[in-house]
């Protein structure tokens, strides 16, 4: 009788110790609308399973716009998910104002704290001095470049204006079409706009966010007629091409003015990472400081969400060294962990020239211009793009004021 007991005992144990082993793991949903990275959350998902036990799930829609519906079914129901990527600007400012997204400020003194992340990193998550996000992604805009066209022409990576306009020069000379810019999408438009607008007049370029600043002014005026001579010179590749990546991958321009996400589309589409540099535009004004636009996607935790202990053990991950570290494995994505592995060298040397120049950031026009302007706002960028004009300029600057001035003046009502 004992030894059946003692064979009973052990055999219950060895049953229990088999269903714990081979139990689920907890499953946290991350609701976005980034299907083209569902593979790649995948891999961080099952890097936080192996990790913590618990695993995060991506569940996307097919686009914005039926994510953006199903976002804003859920809180006008009042049951927000749990976790889930939105973006930044106005659209945050709205989502926060519903009072369904939990703050996130004791997260983010932890990050500080540990030396993981820079302060200024939560500030494109803010909403009245509280931090609302933990970031999907950080991408600085940047020049990106092909090392062997510099080589060839025997040029290095331009530290002012002039350099860069003396680069384009001798590439263009060699047979070589200086930069890269398409309206691929319906949305590259405001690329070259928010650049210029920034490297000759950054106040200004703030001041068309608030209303401040109208869109038929001096400042806008002087970025559009710069971009149309660079145009007219014959710097740009043709802005009807949808394979804009693809096209610089192939060599069919020397830079390629884009956030620093691309660089692994770049690669996927066979340039290899050895031959790609990057450098931060410089200054049309040198007088200027250095800055940088930064495009920051938040990834939110509802106030549901933040009671319970899986969701936050997958934030945590996903903000980890360890949980950065795989992101940018998978996606060559950036989130700002500074003890993370970079995706890239180049990712490296941004963060080294910010630092030694106190690079300020500045929010892309993507998200800062409000949300009911910017489609109609993108669509005369794109169409100016395609006839950058004196006369198209005239046109575009008078019509997209005209939709400027229309709302502001509704905001007054």
């Amino acid at each position: 009788m004992k030894g059946f007991r003692t064979f009973a005992f052990a055999t219950a144990a060895a049953a229990a110790l088999f269903s714990s082993a081979a139990a689920p793991a907890e499953e946290v949903k991350l609701f976005n609308d980034k299907g083209f990275w569902t593979n790649q959350l995948q891999q961080v998902g099952d890097a936080a399973e192996k990790k913590t036990g618990v695993k995060i799930v991506p569940s996307p829609y097919s686009s914005p716009e039926q994510y953006k519906a199903f976002i804003q079914s859920s809180l006008s129901g009042g049951s927000a998910p749990d976790l889930f990527t939105w973006w930044t600007g106005q659209t945050f400012n709205d989502l926060v104002a519903t009072g369904q997204i939990a703050p996130l400020d004791d997260v983010w003194k932890d990050l500080v704290a540990s030396g993981q992340y820079d302060a200024s990193t939560a500030d494109l998550f803010k909403v009245d001095g509280k931090v609302y996000a933990v970031p999907l992604e950080i991408a600085r805009w940047v020049v990106l470049y092909n090392k062997d066209m510099f080589k060839e022409v025997g040029i290095s990576e331009p530290k002012t204006w002039d350099d860069l306009m003396q680069a384009a020069a001798k590439l263009k000379a060699a047979g070589h079409t200086p930069f890269e810019a398409t309206v691929q999408e319906g949305w590259r438009g405001f690329i070259w706009f928010e650049e210029l607008m920034l490297r000759t007049d950054p106040k200004a370029y703030n001041g068309l966010f608030d209303g401040t600043v109208a869109y038929d002014s001096e400042p806008v005026k002087t970025a559009l007629k710069l971009w149309g001579d660079l145009a007219a010179k014959g710097y740009f590749t043709d802005p009807r091409s949808n394979e804009e990546a693809k096209d610089f991958a192939a060599g069919k321009a020397a830079m390629y003015l884009i956030g620093e996400w691309a660089q692994g589309i770049v690669e996927a589409a066979g340039m290899p990472a050895d031959r790609i540099g990057a450098f931060i535009m410089p200054n049309v004004d040198p007088k200027l400081p250095s800055s940088i636009i930064v495009e920051g996607g938040p990834l939110v935790v509802s106030k549901a969400g933040r009671e319970k202990k899986p969701v936050m053990t997958a934030l945590n991950f996903w903000t980890s060294a360890d949980g950065a570290s795989a992101w940018a494995a998978a996606s060559g994505n950036y989130i700002g962990n500074l003890k993370a592995t970079p995706p890239n060298a180049n990712i490296t040397a941004i963060n080294a020239a910010m630092s030694a120049n106190k690079t300020a950031p500045y929010q892309r026009w993507w998200e800062a211009v409000p949300a009911d302007l910017q489609g109609e706002l993108v669509a005369l960028l794109n169409a100016y793009e395609l006839d950058p004009t004196d006369k198209n300029a005239t046109d575009t600057m008078a019509k997209m004021q005209a939709l400027n001035a229309k709302y502001w003046a509704s905001k007054k009502n």
